[in-house]
This record gives structure tokens, sequence and C-alpha cells, in this order.
């Protein structure tokens, strides 16, 4: 029962990271004076204690302020801006368009957990902790652990984790991985044992190949089921994911051009009902399929310098086939749509393709990548190329600059043009491209 380790002299470390940023989106037809701004700061703060090697405790607490927004909370009227790297906290939603967000400070807490063992056998994992399940680069439909998808041009990923009990037994033997699963947190609320979700996975090592295996039970909700796969061939790395959900658990909607609405969208509620009226909610039925498949190549051009190129697609089936039914997705229903989508989850087909250049020749502190994603579905494209560098040993500075183009209408340029709801016009200028600055430093 006790360790006969020796405590470290220094058993807690603190630490954490500052992240500035300034980001600007600007529409078509805009003069730059009319872009979007904002600058999405973000301060991490942790403590680690480690008393022995079997036992460690984590902390890490998480604020976020933007000077840029108002203070208070309000409805804004109109489809707003599409944030630049979508939010620091993961793909943005796209209710959040249409309802004003504040700026805070906002504190949120990141992870709290302790880690033990039991018998060196089982490995034990209680609290609020990241758990990600996959394979992709881009897209991660099996990512079931977490609230949230992940927003895949954020230069790190900064969503929240997830509050659970985690068991896991490795087969050293084999290479193999086990894990168990209790998530007491949900997006609504888990306030009895009924709530409680459970879930598994296997990793194994099947010669050259990894293959991951997993399932998450919701009490009153269909299961969810993912698998993914890795492996090499020659200088070759190939990777694939698939996703198993139910379509009838997420609300979706059409658009109906020829409805009329029931009350005028300029009264009370009428705004709502008019949007219930354009644009129907239903329901989807049997399982829907999500499935990731990609590869990456490095090579080696230098002594010490390498560049990796690589591509990905992206087949969604819970994603629409044209943005005719965008709006519906952003303006207000009378009743709150539920699991609706989220950005860069909209579209039926996407597909991205990436080069990245770490230190290239003597630029040893220098970082260059170009990426370009594409939403075949609506063909929509965005295009973004990133540089970074590393000053003073700690410090990074970072820069991006990126071009929206294809179908005005298109997921990544999300323009609207009178679209009218019952007496109430609506309009939006489509995204053109994005700039932005940060500095990052992490102790």
């Amino acid at each position: 029962m006790f360790t006969e380790e020796a405590a470290p002299e220094d058993p807690l470390r603190i630490g954490g990271q500052l992240y500035l940023r300034a980001q600007a989106t600007g529409a078509q037809g805009q003069s730059p004076g009319d872009f979007s701004f904002s600058s999405p700061s973000l301060l991490d703060v942790y403590m680690d204690a480690r008393p022995n090697e079997r036992v460690r405790g984590f902390v890490l607490g998480r604020m976020v302020f933007d000077p840029t927004l108002p203070a208070s909370a309000s409805n804004s009227g109109s489809i707003g801006a599409v944030s630049a790297t979508g939010s620091t906290s993961g793909s943005q939603s796209l209710a959040s368009l249409f309802q004003q967000p504040t700026r805070g400070p906002t504190v949120n807490l990141d992870q709290l957990w302790l880690n033990f063992d039991v018998a060196h056998t089982v490995f034990v994992t209680a609290g609020k902790q990241h758990v990600r399940w996959g394979t992709g680069h881009f897209w991660a439909p099996t990512d079931f652990l977490h609230l949230r998808p992940r927003n895949p041009l954020d230069v790190f990923d900064a969503r929240t984790g997830t509050t659970m009990l985690k068991l896991h037994v490795p087969v050293e033997s084999r290479a193999w991985n086990f894990y168990g699963y209790l998530l007491t947190e949900s997006n609504t609320s888990t306030q009895t044992l009924g709530r409680v979700a459970a879930a598994g996975r296997a990793e194994l090592v099947l010669g050259p190949s990894e293959l991951g295996l997993g399932v998450l039970a919701q009490p009153k909700h269909k299961a969810k089921l993912a698998a993914d796969l890795s492996f090499g061939i020659g200088d070759f790395d190939v990777y694939g994911e698939a996703g198993l959900r139910s379509g009838g658990e997420i609300d979706r909607v059409s658009y109906d051009p020829d409805a009329v609405a029931p009350t005028p969208a300029t009264s009370p509620l009428g705004l709502e009902q008019a949007v219930d009226a354009y644009y129907p909610v239903y329901r989807s039925r049997g399982y829907k399929a999500q499935v990731v498949g990609g590869t990456s190549y490095a090579h080696k051009y230098n002594d010490n310098d390498t560049f990796t190129i690589g591509g990905e697609y992206f087949y969604n089936g819970l994603g629409y086939p044209s943005p005719a039914a965008y709006p519906g997705l952003v303006l207000p229903h009378t009743t709150s749509l539920n699991d609706s989508a989220n950005f860069f989850y909209l579209g039926r087909h996407y597909a991205a393709v990436y080069v990245s250049f770490p230190a290239p020749y003597s630029l040893d502190n220098h970082t260059f990548t170009l990426s370009t994603l594409g939403n075949l579905s609506d063909r929509s494209f965005i295009t973004r190329f990133d540089y970074s560098l590393v000053a003073l040993t700690h410090l990074r500075f970072e820069a991006f600059v990126s071009a929206r183009y294809g179908n005005e209408n298109g997921e990544f340029r999300f323009g609207v043009k009178h679209l009218d709801l019952g007496g109430v016009d609506f309009n939006r200028a489509p995204a053109l491209m994005d700039f932005g600055l940060a500095l990052r430093i992490a102790i």
C-alpha cells in the first residue's frame, strides 16, 4: 500500500502559457477599415504535482479575453463574421454567428486529474482530461470524448478536457493497449447515474499496422462506433478512421423557398417562426458514416533538413450536399437545434493538401507551412500560409495569411445575399481573406 520510492526534492511544478493574437477577416467589397477584427488572448496556468513516480496530480486553468468585443451580450440582428481561425476552444458553432459574444475575461477549467497505478497493472486517471481518438490530421470524426470538434486551422488544440474515469491496461508483450472510460461530463447534465456514459477502446499492433477500435455508449442514445488504422508503405505514412453515428439524434434543416411565414418577422418571435417555416427541422434515420483517409510523405533534402507533404479526404455522411440550408443553421429557431453542425463539418465531401518546411537550411528557428482546405460539396476553398519564428529561446512569433475563394455561398466564404424571411432582409458579404499575428510564450 505504500511506495518505497523517495519523494523528489521539488514535487510541485508551476508553469503556463501566454498567447496573444490579433487577426482580421475581410469580405468582398469591404474597405480595409471595415474588416472584422478580433484579439482573442489566452492564458494557461498549471500546477503539476509528482510526489513519486506512481502518483501524479495535474490542474490547468484557462482564461480567455478579447478586448475588441462588447462588455455585455446581445443578439446582433445579423449574421456575424466567420472568425479567421475559429475560436480558441475549437471549431466555431454556426449558432454563434447570430449571437454577439462578450469580451470576458472568461475563466475555464481545462484539466484537473489524478493519475496512479494499481499493482503496476491497471493505470487510473480520474478527473477532467484530454483523450483523443483517431488519426486524422485535419478532420477527426471519431474524436467522441471531446465535447466540441477541433478546428484544423488552429495552431494548437485549445479545447478544454472532459471529466471522466479512465482505466488503462497495457499488454506489453504484444504492444496492445485496452482502455475503459466512464464519462461524467456531457453537453447537457449528468446529475443522475442514468446519464453517465461509458466507452471502451482497444489499440492493437498488427505487424507494421496499428489498429484502434472504440465504442461510446450513452443512456437513451444509440452507440457511437469508431475505428482507425495507420501503417507505412515505404516512405509514406497512410492513415484512416471511420465513425458511425445515429442520424436520428441530430437536428437537420432543409430550405423551402416557397414557404410563408405565419407572422411578420419583425413581430416578437416572428423571426424564429419565419426561420422555422423557411428552414424546417427534421431528422434522418439510421447510422451515418464519417470517413477520413490520408497520407503524408517526408523527404530529406539536406543533411538535417526535411519537408513533409500530405493530403487528406473526408466523407461526411452528416453533411449537406449544397449550401442552401446553411442560413437555417445560423438563424434562431423557436427551439434550439440539437447537435446541428460546426464549421469544417458542414459539407458532404472535403479534401485538404499541405506542405511544411520546418527549419529549412540555415533557418533553424523558422517554420513555413502552406495548406489548402476545400469543401467539395459547395465548392468553396481556403488557402493559408503559416509562418513561425522562435526567438529568445522561449518566445514564438506566428503570422498567417489566407485567401478564401470559390462559391460565394459556400462554407468557407459564407455569403448571404438578399435572404427575405417574412419582411426581414438578411445580407452578408462573402469572406475574401484573413490575416493575423500572434505571440506565444510557454514555460
